[in-house]
């Protein structure tokens, strides 16, 4: 007899479906909120930027209200421990005396924790793993095609065309790299660091499913789609997350039994093939990315810098640092008769993610947070080779470069909305993958 699941019995309910509209229209949100403000309500664009994130407070609240006795999510139990020790330091942060004002404290919450919400809405929407991964091998051209189409037409069309038209209008911001001056593209997105995070998830998702055996025609149309965006941002960064990224999730899926040799082999030669008709495609984007990466070979100290900046800021942050949303950009908008940042003794001099948690945290949010992550890349370390079923597995495959990212750069906090979102679905992905795991056991 098949063992199920509550969430399985309740995967059709009222709550199940109105959790999974309501997390379509977040995800549509998130992918074309910026063509929305860029194009169609220039007027509106606050209001817009914060539409998905009220959208997604709405649904946490209406699955809190109407979720089953239990869902099928399980945090390993270490993960789980500090993540509670992690959330309840972010809100003690959200009240430091040091913060210019209390809507800061607010915005560095929902910065921290809001889009760790999937981890809750994800399991309800979709019953089990198996349907989650179904419905992203459907979904996926539709999520990639239209974002790198639109990507495509910035790169051949001249800067002050209204296709690369920037968030405020114009062309002052416009962002050039190469010789032959191409436009960085922005895609549907407010600004590059949104297109770029965009190309990076759905490299990693796409290979993902591709080593879980998606091989349909269309599936194929939207990867082929998202290795020639690599180069589109004009960001090194995407390139070589995604080729790490790429290797870690080969390399791993073998011990994981996802794959044998022969498939790897395959694999390799679909991807190379891939890579060409990138190439090909693409090959002015590539050549400017690559004059790009010769002019600024001064900057290469920066692979070590994404981790170590964290210690250039410890004695500046002391233990408790100066609050939670002190460092994110969005927050001098919410104190506009403020300098920016002049609440920081160091002004707006940091960049990196490690700099910018230590600074809002201190020394000890920092450590909870830097022992998260180390316990989330464990976690998908332990499922990817030691889990019960093949789903289980793959989430662990799928999950390992992100969580490996995060110990290096951060957790997502400061990324785009699209990249923390990214971030927080792989955790909530382990979170489905460790109560599929325990249920296998017991059968």
């Amino acid at each position: 007899m098949k063992l199920r699941s509550p969430s399985d019995q309740a995967g059709g309910s009222i709550a199940a479906r109105t959790v999974r509209a309501g997390l379509g229209i977040f995800l549509l949100l998130l992918l074309y909120d910026g063509a929305i403000r860029k194009w169609v309500l220039p007027g509106a664009e606050q209001v817009l930027f914060i539409a998905k994130d009220a959208l997604l407070l709405a649904l946490l609240a209406y699955a809190l209200i109407n979720r089953p006795r239990q869902i099928n999510a399980s945090m390993q139990p270490g993960a789980r421990v500090l993540f509670l020790l992690y959330a309840s330091w972010v809100f003690l942060e959200a009240g430091n005396l040091n913060l210019p004002s209390v809507l800061v404290g607010i915005w560095g919450l929902k910065a921290h924790l809001l889009y760790a919400g999937l981890i809750l809405l994800l399991p309800l929407a979709f019953g089990n793993l198996e349907n989650l991964f179904r419905w992203l091998v459907k979904a996926y051209p539709w999520i990639v095609v239209p974002v790198c189409a639109v990507a495509f037409a910035q790169l051949t069309s001249p800067a002050d065309s209204a296709i690369n038209q920037a968030l405020k209008g114009g062309t002052e911001g416009t962002a050039y790299f190469g010789e032959e001056g191409l436009v960085r593209v922005t895609g549907t997105f407010s600004y590059i660091s949104g297109m770029a995070s965009f190309v990076q998830a759905i490299v990693l998702l796409g290979m993902g499913l591709f080593l879980a055996g998606a091989r349909s025609r269309l599936f194929l149309v939207g990867l082929g789609f998202a290795v020639a965006a690599l180069p589109a941002t004009g960001s090194r960064a995407v390139i070589v997350t995604a080729a790490i990224s790429a290797v870690i999730m080969l390399c791993s899926a073998l011990p994981a039994r996802l794959i044998g040799l022969r498939s790897a082999v395959r694999i390799i030669l679909v991807m190379a093939v891939l890579g060409a008709i990138s190439l090909q495609a693409q090959d002015a984007a590539w050549v400017a990315l690559q004059q790009r990466a010769e002019s600024a070979r001064y900057d290469e100290g920066r692979f070590l810098t994404t981790f170590t900046n964290a210690f250039d800021y410890i004695d500046v942050a002391g233990l408790f640092g100066f609050g939670a949303g002190a460092a994110n950009l969005g927050s001098p908008a919410l104190v506009p008769d403020m300098a920016r940042f002049s609440w920081l003794p160091v002004g707006g001099l940091f960049e990196e993610e490690s700099g910018r948690l230590v600074l809002e945290l201190g020394m000890i949010g920092w450590l909870f947070s830097m022992t998260l992550r180390i316990a989330l890349l464990l976690w998908a370390m332990k499922l990817a080779f030691r889990g019960r079923t093949r789903a289980v597995r793959t989430a662990g495959v799928l999950a390992l470069p992100l969580m490996a990212l995060g110990v290096y750069v951060g957790n997502g906090v400061f990324a785009p909305p699209i990249g923390a979102s990214f971030y927080w679905f792989c955790v909530a992905l382990l979170a489905m993958a460790q109560f599929a795991h325990k249920l296998a056991l017991r059968q």
